[in-house]
């Protein structure tokens, strides 16, 4: 720590800050060094590392900074032997110059990674001497900004995803407390009548924060069913849908949260609004389109629809996205917002501030955020766009209102350009272009694939671990996805347990906890948007309530235990049906717990000995099992 301490000491005063700590823009280089190398024009100047061995293997580094190579180079050493990659020792030489090259400050620190390549040492003792620099390095790296990010709470969030329009209020009080009524109304309004004790109701089963999703009007034009439509599909961006209560019922809604120890984030949709939004009857030029009187044709052009407006007619884009055709996919009920347009990049901006500042709130769901980087954007619409990533720009002004305040991007695609934006975290659900394959938590459990679910494990493990880029969102349930008890089946107290225990942030929806589920042949989901739902807390599953009882129990005992901790992945030998980790505590790192669990659907014979760790296990698991093992140190 005391070496990388006089190095941001002594450029510190160039860059505006004091000597003795890091001020925020000399962490930002730093996290770029660890995470994703150096940027221009939101693209990183060096690209991840790749290996290829001598039969053919091919791997490459989780990001492009200090953090992915390293943690990759490791990997790859400890599973396949050193031998495997000797050729690339004199890579790896080059390759840490070129990453600590980007930044200016890093001059005494590529002296010492010469120094090393220059020892009269057999090759295996050199590489041996580079990981101890690189694992030195990046931890006081890691220790020098470890406080400056005051939204850094959100990578360990435990996110407890609720829908007002369907919570059931009083449904929920009755089968918690065998109270039916309420006294503050006989027909509760949720932000009025929600209070402390339905806080302690949802921290007890181990959440720290609230996702209330769908608080904003929703749009009348080609909204679907009668049960009131997407919640994505919204009319008015800047306000509370009242059916829900005032603007002051919200505000007390986040006080008591505050007051009960969590926190609240809410949607920010910036990709599109409602077809009968506020936002095109204030200005068309927010929006994909232009004037009907430009085309000769009367017919609506596909993937648009028509608009009247005071200054003219106009055809707009559907709201739409990259699902990798050779068309975008488009959603018939909602208007595509035009992020190559700084006027609706500061209205966009103006509106979520303005969330901030009205109601304290700790951060967004950036709804659909991949879509709207600028290279996604530009390729979707064929649109030049401004230098600077629209995230980059917003975030910056939000924190200026609460420094604290999260950023959370629903993403398929695209993680490492989000991270260069400025996002805390993003889902971890799919990764469909990565090189290295697809390696996302929700996808590859739910394929259940031997090629899959140890790269997922992975790379939850490596994004719980780094500092320098966004965090990963793990989850096997959210308001699109199908019941768990249908995609998981006898699984599930395992695929539950692995989530549950890791250490970054984890989401999980409202009515799970029961096995509820009310889809419909046209909405898989477990509480459709196009028919009225309540949640029937007294109905469910009794084996999924079951299942979530003990694993929340046993998350709950097991994370008290370690307080904060990091995973390192078990390897099973290839061909075996098992995954797991184990869990070291940070502050008492002799203090570790395993985790062994059967998340496919066949027997797993179960034999480890692993002297790494002290941990011997041998047991048959069936699909879904798992057991938890003390395995400390005296």
């Amino acid at each position: 720590m005391f070496r990388i301490a006089l190095i941001l000491a002594a450029v510190l005063p160039l860059a505006g800050g004091y000597a003795g700590a890091a001020d925020t823009r000399d962490c930002a280089q730093v996290r770029e060094l660890l995470s994703a190398g150096k940027l221009a024009g939101g693209k990183a100047l060096v690209e991840p590392f790749m290996w290829r061995s001598m039969n053919g293997l091919a791997a490459r580094a989780q990001n492009a900074g200090l953090e992915g190579f390293y943690w990759t180079k490791t990997e790859l050493e400890e599973k396949f032997g050193e031998a495997a990659w000797k050729h690339h020792y004199d890579d790896y030489f080059g390759y840490a110059d070129w990453v600590l090259a980007q930044q200016q400050w890093t001059g005494e620190l590529r002296k010492e990674l010469d120094q090393i390549k220059a020892q009269k040492v057999n090759p295996s003792a050199r590489n041996a001497k580079l990981n101890a620099f690189l694992s030195k390095t990046i931890k006081e790296l890691q220790e020098s900004c470890a406080g400056d990010n005051l939204a850094a709470w959100v990578r360990k969030a435990r996110i407890y995803q609720l829908f007002p329009r369907a919570y059931n209020l009083k449904g929920r009080r009755a089968a918690s407390t065998g109270v039916g009524t309420m006294a503050s109304s006989l027909q509760p309004v949720f932000f009025r009548d929600f209070n402390k004790g339905d806080f302690e109701t949802i921290k007890e089963m181990g959440f720290d924060t609230v996702w209330p999703m769908g608080i904003f009007p929703v749009g009348e034009k080609n909204r679907s069913g009668n049960g009131g439509g997407s919640v994505f599909s919204i009319k008015d961006h800047s306000k509370l849908n009242p059916e829900l209560g005032s603007e002051e019922d919200f505000r007390k809604f986040v006080r008591l949260a505050h007051e009960s120890g969590m926190k609240v984030i809410i949607d920010l949709v910036p990709n599109h609004t409602a077809q009968d939004s506020v936002l095109l009857e204030e200005n068309p030029d927010y929006y994909i389109g232009f004037k009907a009187e430009l085309i000769s044709s009367t017919r609506t052009p596909k993937g648009y629809f028509s608009c009247k407006h005071r200054t003219g007619d106009y055809y707009i884009a559907e709201g739409a996205y990259d699902c990798g055709g050779a068309e975008l996919c488009t959603w018939n009920d909602v208007a595509q917002l035009d992020f190559s347009k700084p006027i609706l990049r500061a209205k966009m901006t103006e509106i979520a501030t303005g969330w901030i500042s009205k109601y304290d709130i700790d951060g967004f769901r950036v709804d659909m955020a991949y879509q709207d980087l600028n290279r996604v954007f530009a390729r979707n619409w064929g649109l030049c766009m401004p230098r600077e990533e629209y995230f980059t720009t917003l975030i910056e002004a939000a924190r200026k209102i609460k420094p604290s305040a999260a950023f959370i991007a629903e993403a398929y695609d695209n993680q490492d350009d989000l991270s260069a934006a400025g996002f805390d975290i993003f889902y971890n659900k799919s990764e469909w272009k990565r090189v290295e394959g697809q390696s996302g938590w929700y996808d590859a459990f739910w394929r259940a694939r031997l090629l899959e679910v140890p790269p997922a494990v992975s790379r939850a493990a490596f994004l719980a671990w780094q500092q320098g880029g966004a965090g990963g969102l793990s989850f096997f349930i959210n308001h699109d996805e199908p019941s768990v008890q249908k995609i998981f089946g006898a699984r599930l107290p395992a695929v539950a347990m692995l989530t549950m225990l890791l250490p970054g942030p984890v989401l999980f929806y409202n009515g799970t906890e029961i096995g509820f589920d009310a889809s419909t042949p046209n909405e898989s989901k477990t509480i459709p948007f196009s028919i009225p739902v309540q949640i029937n807390w007294q109905g469910g599953d009794p084996e999924v309530k079951a299942t979530f009882s003990k694993v929340f129990e046993e998350a709950s005992k097991t994370r008290h235990r370690l307080g904060d901790y990091d995973i390192h992945p078990l390897r099973p030998k290839p061909g075996e049906y098992w995954t797991g980790y184990i869990m070291v505590s940070k502050k008492h790192p002799k203090t570790r717990v395993a985790l062994i669990a059967n998340p496919y659907n066949t027997l797993a014979p179960v034999s480890i000995n692993d002297k790494r760790w002290d941990l011997t296990f041998r047991y048959v698991l069936k699909p879904g099992d798992f057991r938890i093992k003390d395995i400390s140190q005296k």
